[in-house]
Parts: structure tokens; C-alpha cells; sequence
């Protein structure tokens, strides 16, 4: 089990670390053509405020100063009540661990995944659709299933689909909309994983079913139940 989990660890760095090399050359040339606009613009902006300042040069007239002092306007001061603050500061909030596995994915797997975000959770919220998009993840750094995001959707066992929407057809009959490709970017752009590791979620209208027997509960978002 561990040699076959360090093979994945180095089949999943090789083909990270050649997207990364790819990504670092679109990166310099981008950073290069920066460069050389910004220059250009800065060239213009200096012209531009010397003539500003010899137009005021030819400008400018002396002005009347009174003898008079002008007594001095008191400041009003402003006392801040910090103690609010402070309290706001004291509230606790839900610290989550970092993400562990690489989300260099290409286009190819983002589709998959916010199409599968529709199939099982079209009239969720984004954050339920990120969840589901997160037990794919999930699965596919587990030992217990495949390697690709691919093989995790399409995963037969036993005769039977993980997911249900490959099974009964739903797959085929949808595709994702604005919501669901904002969860998949969500979860590129996302630091830490709120998922809890969850490999499993249904919406059974009976809770007493194989997930609840068998599986660690973990919460539930806007309808689908979620396990590990």
C-alpha cells in the first residue's frame, strides 16, 4: 500500500512539475511584454509632467498674503471606542487544514468536474456544489479509488456507478451552467479544504440507509448529506 502511494506521489509530481514548467514560460513572457508597456507608459507620464510643471512656472503670479494673523480653527477630536473592536476580534472562527494534493488540473478535468457539480447538484447552492467537487478530489488521493478525476466519475463497482447520474442517464442529459463553473474555480483558488475529507454524500429520503449504517457522518449542505 505505501510503495503504490509513493508511485502515485510521482506520477502526480512529474506531470505537475511539467505543467509548471509550461506555466513558468507563458508567466516570463507575459512578465516581459508587462515590462516593456509599463516602460512605455512611465515615458509618457514624465513627458507629460514636464510640461505641467513649466506651464505653472509661466503661470503662476504672486499672491496677496494678509499681515493679519487668521486665528487657528480648533481640531475636533475624535475619541475611538476600541473595546467593540477588540470583541470582534476575539470571535472564534472555523480554522481548516491546508489543501494537501495538487489542483493543476487541465480543462478537460474542469469540465468533468462542474458537470458533475450539475448532475448531482443542480438546485444546490455554490458551496454544496464545491463540496461535491471536493469528494471527487478526495477520491482521487485515497488509496480506496482511482487515480484521475475521469476514472473517480466514471468508477463501476460491483455492477453499479458511484455516481448516480452516470448510472441513470442525468450525465448525458446535462451540462453546467455559470454556478457551477464558479464552484470549480472556487475550489482552484480555495487555500484550505472545509470538505473534512468527505468521500461519500447522498440525499436518500430515508437518513437510515448503507451511508448512515456504515459511513462516519460528517455534515450536511443544502440537502446532500456528506460521509467518510
Amino acid at each position: 500500500m505505501r510503495k503504490a502511494q509513493i508511485k502515485k506521489q510521482r506520477r502526480m509530481r512529474q506531470k505537475n512539475l511539467r505543467r509548471e514548467t509550461c506555466r513558468n514560460l507563458i508567466y516570463h513572457a507575459i512578465i516581459c511584454i508587462m515590462i516593456i508597456v509599463l516602460c512605455g507608459v512611465v515615458g509618457k507620464r514624465v513627458e507629460n509632467s514636464e510640461d505641467i510643471v513649466e506651464s505653472q512656472c509661466e503661470t503662476t503670479r504672486p499672491q496677496f498674503v494678509p499681515t493679519t494673523p487668521v486665528p487657528a480653527t480648533p481640531v475636533p477630536t475624535i475619541q475611538v471606542n476600541t473595546q467593540e473592536n477588540e470583541v470582534k476580534a476575539e470571535t472564534d472562527v472555523p480554522m481548516y487544514p491546508k489543501f494537501t494534493y495538487s489542483k493543476d488540473w487541465d480543462y478537460e478535468d474542469s469540465y468533468l468536474l462542474a458537470k458533475i457539480a450539475m448532475a448531482e447538484a443542480e438546485g444546490c447552492n455554490t458551496q454544496t456544489k464545491t463540496l461535491v467537487i471536493m469528494t471527487v478530489l478526495n477520491r482521487v488521493w485515497s488509496d480506496e479509488f482511482p487515480d484521475t478525476i475521469e476514472e473517480v466519475i466514471f468508477q463501476e463497482y460491483n455492477g453499479v456507478y458511484q455516481f448516480t447520474p452516470i448510472g441513470n442517464g442525468r450525465w448525458n442529459r446535462v451540462e453546467p451552467n455559470d454556478d457551477c463553473w464558479e464552484a470549480v474555480q472556487i475550489v482552484m483558488e480555495a487555500v484550505y479544504d472545509y470538505s473534512e475529507g468527505a468521500l461519500y454524500f447522498e440525499s436518500c429520503a430515508d437518513e437510515d440507509n448503507w451511508h448512515s449504517r456504515n459511513l462516519e457522518f460528517l455534515y450536511e449542505s443544502d440537502g446532500l448529506r456528506f460521509y467518510k
